[in-house]
């Protein structure tokens, strides 16, 4: 009778490891998220949400119908900026095996885009990006406000990710906890050579005011975090990990309902 009660207590040890077994990472497969940054003159802005509106959703939509997509966000910086993007897409895929597909997409409508939006472009540029952290608060927002952060990065990957789970993510639960962050996300670039940046952060506020909140609730949460020795010893070491890049405010655009 022993060994049956053995076997059936290595089976149940088994069992529970696989519900605590980490998630897949990403890099393990092709890269599953594409952003795309465009911009176009000044004079365009209006033009090009319009255009967005009436046409690029509608396509983006299709494509998602299609399951090509998984999912897609089009944000629109708030403000005019000839530093930095006006419109960025971000597109994840169910698998890799789909990227495939989008690569046919491109030959007849690059970056996935209505035809009549290319000729105002300045410029496109596509990273392929791996998704590696995220949450979600269970709100969803009316009116959110997002604030896209890129970065680089002075030590390896995997010290990078360390520096996030024992640094960045900490903050990010407290402002998620405090009622004024919905969402964030931080992606790592595949290919990095002569890019510039490594890592994108994307934070979704619920909505105007908890936007305006934001340096307020981020010294509350940065006080009460001094308590963990860890996290203290990292914000004073923290220049030599990362390098904020230029961070963009920007609003979603998204079909009617």
């Amino acid at each position: 009778m022993e060994k049956p009660i053995r076997k059936l207590a290595a089976l149940l040890v088994c069992a529970a490891a696989a519900f605590t077994l980490p998630a897949q990472d990403p890099r393990e497969t092709g890269p599953t998220t594409l952003v795309v940054t465009y911009r176009c003159p000044p004079e365009k802005r209006s033009e090009l949400r319009n255009i967005m509106r009436q046409d690029g959703l509608q396509r983006l939509e299709g494509y998602r119908r299609n399951t090509i997509l998984a999912g897609y966000r089009v944000l629109l910086s708030r403000y005019v900026d000839t530093n930095n993007w006006d419109m960025m897409l971000l597109l994840s895929f169910p698998d890799y095996t789909a990227v495939e597909k989008w690569k046919r997409i491109e030959h007849e409508s690059p970056a996935g885009l209505p035809p009549s939006l290319l000729p105002i472009a300045t410029s496109i540029t596509t990273y392929p990006l791996d998704l590696m952290r995220r949450k979600a608060a269970d709100d969803t927002p009316l009116e959110p406000v997002y604030l896209v952060i890129p970065y680089t990065y002075s030590v390896t990957a995997p010290a990078y990710l360390q520096y996030v789970d024992d640094y960045v993510t900490p903050q990010f639960d407290g402002w998620i906890g405090e009622g004024i962050l919905t969402r964030y996300e931080m992606y790592m670039q595949r290919y990095t050579a002569a890019r510039p940046w490594d890592a994108l952060i994307v934070l979704e506020y619920k909505d105007e005011e908890s936007f305006g909140r934001r340096e307020t609730v981020m010294a509350k949460i940065r006080q009460r975090l001094q308590a963990n020795p860890k996290w203290k010893a990292i914000a004073g070491n923290k220049p030599a990990i990362r390098v904020e890049k230029e961070a963009v405010i920007a609003d979603e655009l998204t079909l009617p309902q």
